[in-house]
């Protein structure tokens, strides 16, 4: 089931069956985070990638995810249809430890 939101910088953001099962296949401890993914496309922080300028990369900030990881990042691809409608979906996401400052 595709889902969409909206990011906080009115970019809508689509996640599709497709790369829910590549990060699930990929990071399987992403599993039971697909609203975490979500959120933090809602209400995480983002920066450009260096490499790709078409590329951010959201997180977000949690106190209980496992292994010891402190955050989850999805990587998501802003760009346009021909048509000049937004095509923003997301590539990837897993999760990391943080340092916090």
């Amino acid at each position: 089931m595709q889902a969409a939101v909206t990011d906080a910088f009115g970019n809508p953001i689509y996640l599709t069956d497709e790369r829910w099962d590549h990060i699930c296949d990929e990071h399987p401890e992403m599993e039971s985070l697909r609203e975490r993914l979500l959120d933090t496309l809602r209400l995480g922080r983002r920066f450009q990638d260096s490499i790709r300028p078409d590329v951010f990369v959201y997180y977000r900030d949690y106190a209980d995810l496992p292994h010891g990881n402190t955050a989850v990042v999805v990587a998501v691809r802003l760009g346009y249809r021909p048509d000049g409608t937004p095509n923003n979906f997301v590539l990837t996401a897993y999760q990391i430890s943080r340092r916090r400052r």
